[in-house]
């Protein structure tokens, strides 16, 4: 991980957590705004460097954790979910963009996104925690975050670089940014995208194959003993997987392909959060997403339709407690009032 040194005394430990296959559900597509809600190393802090006048360069580590234990490729968890199931991580991966800084007089601070650094653009990053991988002997990617793999993944990504204006002696009270792609460049020519959009590339696994567009977040597991659904007895699944995505667009992608413009989703599904530091030392203080947390109400084991798991679907019955869970709306349920966030993102005291 890159850290660069300490100036004016600014500085913020984020630990994010978010792995992806094909999916199944169909209204996958187009979207607009955001939905507004208020690692490997958790030790890690967000470290603040002056360049030149107030421009300041930094680096955001994230990580991703189960309960109280780091989120690793062939590891199992024990405990997970309403059944309590024993399971290990497939996929961890999301993108983030419009991060900023926010200061204790409530003033947004837009961190630009350093466009040479791995996986991420001008606009978006592509945070990736599966640590493990097989790499061929042409140095070919084969396989990532499966049983035995020993090498270490070269897409490997936990922390966001980029650079802000910032005067040393604002204080600064919580980070801000959007788990999602933004809406433009969602609905783009994936194959001609600048990485870490490009698929196939950086963004493999990470878009929706029946339409345009890409997965926000995909998190994968293998349940032990796989995924039953107790209506359908000849019907299995190895993988419970959660992908976050828009859905209920009506511009198909061979409309886009024709030039139609995307239109507006009816579930937009970007979550723009604001996480304080809520008295934690700005040098002590880490943001922690939990996906032990994420999937508290959800039975590992089992499926009662649509899709394996959840897939963003409004009519797939694995998504209303992952939906609460992250706050957005899902069927007659809005899921925004309070901060029911707090069950899944919380800022600690780093190790």
């Amino acid at each position: 991980m890159k850290n660069l040194g300490m100036v004016g005394a600014v500085s913020c430990a984020l630990l994010l957590s978010a792995c992806g296959g094909s999916s199944s559900s169909t209204d996958i597509g187009q979207d607009s705004a955001s939905t507004t809600n208020t690692g490997q190393d958790s030790s890690s802090s967000m470290t603040v460097e002056q360049d030149t006048d107030n421009t300041k360069s930094l680096v955001i580590p994230f990580a991703a954790v189960v309960g109280s234990d780091p989120l690793k490729c062939d590891t199992t968890y024990s405990g997970i979910g309403t059944a309590g199931s024993d399971v290990t991580v497939k996929d961890l991966r999301f993108f983030v963009h419009d991060l900023a800084l926010v200061t204790d007089q409530g003033d947004i601070l837009p961190v630009a996104l350093d466009s040479d650094a791995l996986a991420q653009n001008d606009r978006v990053a592509l945070l990736d925690f599966r640590d493990t991988a097989e790499v061929n002997a042409a140095g070919d990617l084969v396989e990532v975050c499966a049983a035995g793999n020993t090498g270490v993944n070269p897409t490997f990504k936990d922390t966001v670089e980029g650079t802000v204006e910032l005067d040393t002696a604002v204080s600064i009270a919580a980070i801000k940014f959007t788990l999602g792609v933004p809406f433009d460049l969602n609905h783009e020519s994936q194959t001609d995208a600048e990485e870490p959009l490009r698929n196939p590339g950086l963004a493999s696994g990470m878009t929706w194959n029946w339409q345009n567009g890409y997965k926000f977040l995909a998190a994968d597991v293998w349940p032990e003993g796989g995924v039953v659904r107790p209506a359908d007895p000849e019907w299995s699944n190895s993988r419970w997987n959660i992908h976050l995505g828009s859905t209920g667009c009506e511009v198909s992608a061979s409309e886009l392909d024709q030039g139609v413009a995307p239109k507006v989703c009816p579930n937009e599904n970007r979550i723009e959060l604001t996480l304080p530091l809520n008295g934690v030392s700005v040098d002590e203080a880490a943001i922690q997403f939990d996906y032990k947390a994420l999937v508290s109400g959800s039975n590992l084991g089992q499926d009662d339709g649509v899709s394996p798991g959840c897939m963003s679907s409004q009519t797939d019955p694995e998504c209303e407690a992952i939906f609460e869970r992250l706050a957005l709306p899902w069927g007659t349920s809005p899921n925004s009032t309070g901060n029911p966030n707090a069950i899944v993102f919380s800022v600690v005291q780093k190790n």
